[in-house]
């Protein structure tokens, strides 16, 4: 899918007029901004263990380092989390604040993520029925949402809900569904069968000739290391579901866990493809728990398993299927150490490293952060909207349509004119004049599930006068879309209160209405 976008106008009139059919919000102050400070912490959660294994409790801050892009860094905030509960109240001796109290409870987020593209039935069946049972294992403050992708789409059976009884019928939902990991496995067999052939006639293929076997011994390492172009077809599309998900579905308050329901196997056919997954989830601080719900090998597993330790997780194993009491304990007891970068805004990543000073001891933590832009948050919350909806709270964006025409074959250019809240618009002062300047996000999708963003972009416009509370902006622009059914998504960032305003249309060409 193609999607770019030219501005007609930055800003056609500011003051006085509502895109017709619409009504303005209530009228609030308009804030004139000169600067702000972002005082973001980032969280690392922390697990310590001995040589033998063993997790190791009541370790002061001033016991561990903590260091981003190999630099070390001072720790703001600090305490012991066991068993979901701080036990920490004070941080003596080191200038380090406790971030909640303790014997407060701090609430998780366990997001379920079943990836039935690579999921064999009877073994992912047998892992959710045993999560189910295990439900009673949420505390009250715990909220656990439910997501499947089928291999091409990504659908929610839950929301963030506490509700062990919406939980278990979602759950029951899931096992419901088919799962095309035995198809996938069997197109990945049909290599392996070219290389037990090779095997069973080597006597009769070696014919007395003493390069026999070396021509053999090469065809065997050629041939084992084929990849099934169906299994890395579908991972280039389940791969990027994941991290779409991460990106795309908000979380409430908490520590972040994903339990991703997937064969290990797939690791070995694309690795390269997780990369933008371990990004995103050290990005928006999610702890990854793989399960293997395809009977992978070992080797697979352990591939598996350095993919969650890179984001402070670990593979989970149980022959009894008990994965989320696994994962409970797992992230229910670490170290909580927080600290404040000097945010630039800039999407760069940035390396975090976690040592205790006492020797023999073994950490296992998040592996970095992003500095985010408004233009990447907005994006990704354009891409949210697609992929779960938004929060009608924030649906307050204006997006109208005009007359598509054609451009170029199965081109067309859309005018879509855009509705902004004046309120939420930053205004700087720039002499006698204001100016108001936003990032803009968008993105598209169509009828089959494929999904285009647009290049980030700012909407800026210079205003002789403050413009009255309660009107809304108007800008119009031309995004060019291919000739199918779509929707559009657009997004900007409010700097009144931190949040994506977002709003939506449906395009359907004149040839398929």
């Amino acid at each position: 899918m193609k999607l770019s976008i030219r501005f007609l106008c930055a800003f056609l009139l500011a003051g006085g007029v509502v895109l017709a059919g619409q009504t303005p919000q209530a009228p609030s102050q308009v804030q004139v901004f000169e600067g702000a400070i972002d005082v973001r912490v980032v969280n690392v959660e922390a697990v310590v263990t001995d040589a033998k294994g063993e997790r190791v409790a009541k370790l002061p801050a001033a016991d561990f380092r903590l260091l981003v892009d190999g630099v070390e860094v001072p720790i703001e905030y600090f305490t012991e989390v066991a068993e979901g509960t701080a036990v920490t109240a004070e941080v003596p001796g080191s200038p380090a604040t406790a971030p909640v109290s303790a014997g407060e409870e701090v609430a998780r987020n366990y997001l379920i993520y079943i990836d039935e593209s690579f999921s064999v039935a009877n073994v992912r069946d047998a892992v959710l029925d045993k999560l189910e049972s295990d439900l009673s294992l949420l505390a009250p403050a715990d909220r656990m949402a439910v997501v499947v992708f089928n291999g091409t789409q990504i659908e929610v059976l839950s929301g963030w809900t506490g509700d062990r009884a919406a939980l278990a019928a979602a759950l029951a939902q899931a096992r419901r569904r088919p799962a095309n990991g035995n198809q996938m496995w069997a197109h990945q067999r049909k290599l392996q069968r070219d290389v037990d052939w090779l095997f069973d006639n080597a006597n009769s293929l070696d014919d007395g000739d003493t390069k026999g076997p070396s021509i053999i011994g090469a065809a065997v390492g050629w041939m084992s290391n084929r990849i099934s172009p169906e299994a890395l077809t579908q991972l280039g599309k389940t791969a990027p579901g994941i991290a779409s998900t991460l990106r795309g579905f908000e979380a409430p308050p908490g520590r972040k866990v994903m339990m991703l329901l997937s064969g290990a196997w797939s690791l070995g056919v694309g690795p390269r493809l997780f990369g933008p997954l371990i990004q995103s989830a050290n990005r928006l601080g999610y702890t990854i728990y793989p399960v293997d719900v395809a009977q992978s090998d070992a080797t697979m597993v352990t591939l598996l398993d350095s993919v969650a330790r890179a984001t402070g997780g670990r593979v989970v194993v149980s022959a009894k299927q008990e994965v989320f009491r696994a994962v409970v304990a797992d992230s229910g007891s670490y170290y909580w150490l927080g600290f404040t970068p000097s945010w630039k805004a800039d999407d760069r990543g940035h390396r975090i490293t976690v040592e205790t000073r006492r020797p023999g001891l073994t950490v296992r933590a998040r592996s970095g952060f992003s500095d985010l832009s408004a233009r990447t948050e907005n994006a990704m919350k354009a891409e949210g909207v697609l992929l779960f909806g938004g929060a009608e709270r924030d649906r307050r964006l204006i997006v109208q349509l005009g007359e598509p025409r054609r451009a170029g074959r199965g081109q067309l250019e859309v005018p879509v004119t855009l509705g902004i809240p004046v309120e939420s618009l930053a205004l700087a002062a720039a002499g006698s004049r204001f100016v108001a300047e936003t990032p803009l996000a968008a993105s598209v999708q169509d009828d089959r599930g494929g999904r285009a963003d647009l290049p980030a972009t700012h909407l800026r416009a210079v205003l002789d006068a403050r413009p009255a509370n309660g009107t809304y902006a108007r800008f119009q622009m031309v995004v060019r879309l291919s000739d199918a059914p779509q929707r559009l998504v657009f997004t900007v960032k409010d700097p009144v209160n931190g949040t994506s305003l977002w709003g939506q249309a449906d395009f359907k060409p004149r040839s398929k209405r």
